[in-house]
């Protein structure tokens, strides 16, 4: 007897390192694939790497073209299978990095045993191997799932996911619940928001004159912007969860002695639900009418956060992460904004930081803990078994 459950022991052992060092040889095949968000072919690479995974699943697999060219993105992979319901749990995560073929960080080292360094190990290639894993281990016990499930691989996030709003706003329209697969919060906890962004692209047209003498002729554009970015920046209220940035000043000829004729800024603004939109966007109109000013909006994100419907189910994930890494952790309010704030509606509910944890994410230091592949996959499938 004893020696039988020796061997079951060993046995077990085997399996468990053999799916682990899968995993593993999985990320580093598309890690090594550099994917930065302008290398098209190179993110066209990781989808076609990665297609075969999800089908072997069961999926139906489609690389859809950016609506806007292919000149804009790669395509975006989309994995779906039909539950015994239509209500829909949607997995979003990336295939692109921040970094480009003239990088010099392009390849896998192993710092240790289990930390991974390289190009998008935690963001967000590890998140793809997790969802991977996860419904892996899901479907073998729940061959017809009991929602239908959708995959969204998307070929640009790093950019803002430019050309895809309009079908990550139909997509949400068939979710009742989106899962985000960027990395887990460097205290293992998840994001159970995310602020929302505007970006305001303001330019000032001014009269150019003599400083001396002609002043009184010319319009400045400089001063006119400068009065506007302090009123701007009076916006920021860091009680409500509001600010707003300066990123960028220009204008004008390089001269001292001419009246600035023309001046421009860009302007970022995160809020951190719709009403905070809704006034922030009110002040900012009034701040910018004025004849000298146009503005164009480059960028604009929608917040989401936690709700009386979301917040059971947050408490749920944070009790399977508890169950199966043996910690407890808290959810997140992120300032910064990814593709699942575009699934962002009345009625939905959405996590994000599902992924595994690393550090140093959109530097060349950026790394991955192996072992949270593993423990966040677990994580997933004990959530999806409890819905």
């Amino acid at each position: 007897m004893k020696k039988n459950l020796i061997c079951v022991l060993f046995l077990l052992s085997f399996s468990y390192q053999a799916k682990a060092s899968r995993e593993v040889d999985r990320l580093t095949e598309i890690v090594n694939i550099n994917s930065g968000t302008a290398n098209i072919k190179g993110v066209l690479a990781v989808q076609n790497k990665i297609k075969p995974w999800f089908e072997a699943l069961g999926f139906h697999v489609s690389l859809v073209a950016n609506p806007e060219g292919e000149k804009v993105s790669a395509p975006m992979l989309v994995a779906e299978m039909k539950g015994e319901k239509s209500d829909t749990i949607t997995f979003v995560m990336h295939a692109d990095t921040v970094f480009e073929p003239s990088s010099s960080f392009q390849k896998i080292t192993m710092k240790n045993e289990f930390i991974m360094n390289g190009p998008g190990t935690m963001d967000d290639k590890g998140g793809i191997v997790v969802v991977l894993k996860a419904l892996e281990d899901y479907l073998v016990k729940n061959p017809k799932p009991k929602y239908s499930l959708r995959i969204l691989v998307s070929p640009n996030e790093e950019v803002g996911s430019i050309g895809w709003w309009n079908s990550f706003h139909k997509y949400s329209e068939s979710s009742w619940l989106v899962l985000g697969l960027e990395p887990g919060h460097d205290d293992y906890g998840i994001v159970q928001g995310r602020k929302g962004n505007i970006w305001y692209e303001i330019n000032v047209k001014g009269k150019e004159s003599h400083a001396g003498r002609d002043h009184k002729e010319g319009v400045n554009a400089c001063q006119i912007l400068a009065t506007k970015m302090m009123e701007i920046q009076k916006l920021t209220n860091y009680k409500k969860s509001i600010t707003t940035s300066v990123g960028r000043i220009e204008g004008g000829q390089d001269k001292y002695n001419i009246v600035c004729g023309w001046a421009k800024a860009k302007v970022d603004v995160r809020v951190p639900d719709l009403q905070s939109y809704k006034e922030v966007t009110k002040k900012m109109q009034a701040i910018l009418k004025d004849p000298n000013i146009t503005f164009t909006i480059t960028d604009e994100t929608p917040a989401f956060n936690v709700n009386k419907i979301s917040r059971p189910v947050i408490q749920q994930y944070l009790k399977a992460i508890e169950k199966v890494e043996g910690r407890k952790v808290i959810s997140h309010v992120s300032g910064g904004v990814g593709d699942v704030n575009h699934f962002s509606r009345e009625g939905v509910i959405i996590m994000d930081g599902l992924g595994p944890v690393g550090g140093h994410a959109h530097t060349e230091n950026e790394f991955l803990d192996l072992r949270t592949i593993d423990t966040r996959a677990n994580v997933l499938t004990h959530f999806l078994q409890g819905l």
